[in-house]
């Protein structure tokens, strides 16, 4: 009996810890494990290293490394946890050298990562054993999807919704390429892959589109829809209508000018206010009573004003978003600005935004909403930083106040060096694919918590679909394979 379990424990054995070379440079949480050449262990997986009482959970960061006349392969392993009676305790020693290795069971991975909740992004990189689950809570402090074209965040960002709509969310997403508008069919694409996911292709049970009033939408039945001039921010118009600090201080003017002789019955109109602006500058031809600068500067504002008037968003013969309608348990709200100008897209996208956040502070009980931002780096940049800092603001109060109403935001770009810091720090959980940007990578290195040196050196190499994702609900960053979408999204490329 007792011969028969000997053998049961060396076929469960992997290798055992070594001794240390005099050439290593292993820091005090490390150490040199020894495998057989048969057995091979990628970087990133997770083992077991001690008996069943008290043992180290280990990870493997770096190999292997193979010595001409050895029959042994090396790796290096990073000590993750000391566990005693079940129990994790900091990693205060190193195992003794001849400290069997062995495979570690997926649910003790789970548990000593921090890996739970209701949400599916798939498994990790290394070990597809070990399912990489995320909690709603997660949501509420904001996500951040990084990376180049083609590293697979349009897929991540529709796996997140698709999630998040399984759990009561409603989705609102500011969709710049078109993909999302039949999200409510399901995928023909990477089915074999989702079979291994145990999921069917499933479209999304409520999907509703809306497009901007003067632009085209793959999808007929899309709702087209406009802004009112009364309802703005007019800070974040100024902004996002280019005015300059001297443009904005005489837009303010008129407007007050305007609202002063304008019936209460009557809304506020961008029109009202070109037209005041026309009379002023009419005076000025006529009997020049302003200095060359002042006159300058209303010369610009008003050809600035009709270049966004020109854009037929404002004030337009169309209903304008009813939040009332977006703000709904499970459903999905495409905002499609494929076809829209900056000036439109940055436009509705700030409105959109306030609009959200004043229905969550008047309606508290409403459900959760994860508002996703693609491309953000184009609607608000560390360049323009201080051209916006009306916008910026917006969005920041979006994120801090939101938060505890249940706006989540999603912040997606493939040039997170371009965001402002304040953006940047909002997304406490991190999802980076591929990237081969010295200056992105280095961004987010600064930024971006316990994820180890050798894992940011994947990030160039990593595959589509894979992943490095940091996250304060994580006890250390992972590298994941996020699973496929269920519901259909069109291939832009």
């Amino acid at each position: 009996m007792n011969s028969k379990k000997t053998i049961m424990a060396e076929k469960s054995m992997l290798g055992m810890v070594d001794y240390d070379l005099d050439s290593s440079n292993l820091s005090s949480n490390q150490c040199d494990i020894s495998v057989s050449h048969d057995v091979k262990l990628k970087r990133g997986v997770f083992v077991k290293i001690g008996n069943a009482k008290s043992y180290y959970i280990g990870q493997i960061v770096d190999g292997p490394y193979f010595t001409k006349g050895n029959i042994k392969s090396r790796y290096i392993t990073e000590l993750a946890a000391l566990i005693e009676n079940g129990v994790a305790k900091a990693v205060l020693n190193r195992p003794a050298p001849g400290t069997s290795i062995e495979p570690i069971n997926s649910d003790i991975v789970q548990k000593f990562l921090g890996i739970s909740g209701t949400m599916n992004m798939g498994h990790i990189l290394t070990d597809s054993r070990v399912d990489v689950l995320m909690d709603t809570a997660t949501l509420s402090r904001h996500i951040g999807v990084f990376g180049t074209t083609g590293g697979g965040k349009s897929n991540t960002i529709q796996v997140l919704m698709e999630e998040a709509c399984n759990q009561g969310f409603s989705i609102m997403i500011f969709d710049v390429e078109g993909e999302y508008v039949e999200m409510d069919q399901p995928t023909n694409r990477l089915l074999d892959i989702l079979a291994k996911f145990d999921l069917k292709p499933t479209g999304a049970k409520d999907l509703k589109v809306y497009v901007p009033y003067p632009c085209d939408c793959k999808r007929e039945e899309a709702m087209k829809f406009g802004i009112t001039f009364k309802d703005v921010d007019k800070d974040v118009f100024s902004e996002v209508s280019g005015l300059n600090r001297m443009e904005q201080l005489y837009f303010q003017d008129i407007i007050d000018k305007v609202r002063a002789v304008t019936p209460e019955t009557k809304p506020l109109t961008l029109e009202a206010v070109i037209n005041r602006l026309t009379t002023r500058l009419k005076g000025q031809t006529d009997r020049p009573t302003m200095p060359p600068f002042i006159a300058e500067a209303h010369t610009t504002l008003f050809a600035k004003l009709r270049l966004m008037q020109d854009q037929k968003i404002v004030d337009v013969d169309a209903p304008i978003v009813n939040m009332e309608k977006v703000i709904r348990p499970g459903r999905v709200s495409v905002i499609d600005v494929s076809d829209a100008s900056d000036y439109i897209r940055n436009v509705v996208m700030a409105e959109l935004l306030h609009n959200a956040f004043q229905y969550k502070i008047t309606h508290p009980e409403s459900p959760p909403l994860l508002a996703v931002i693609e491309e953000a780096h184009a609607f608000i940049s560390k360049e323009k930083r201080d051209r916006m800092l009306a916008t910026l603001m917006l969005i920041i109060e979006v994120a801090r106040r939101g938060r505890k109403r249940g706006l989540c935001l999603g912040i997606v770009t493939q040039q997170p060096a371009h965001l402002p810091p304040e953006l940047l720090e909002l997304c406490n959980t991190r999802i980076i694919h591929r990237m081969s940007s010295v200056t992105n990578i280095g961004c987010l290195k600064e930024s971006t918590g316990n994820v180890p040196e050798g894992m940011w050196n994947t990030i160039p190499s990593l595959g589509t679909g894979e992943s490095v994702l940091s996250s304060h609900k994580y006890s250390r960053a992972l590298t994941v394979m996020v699973r496929p979408t269920v519901s259909k999204r069109i291939a832009t490329d």
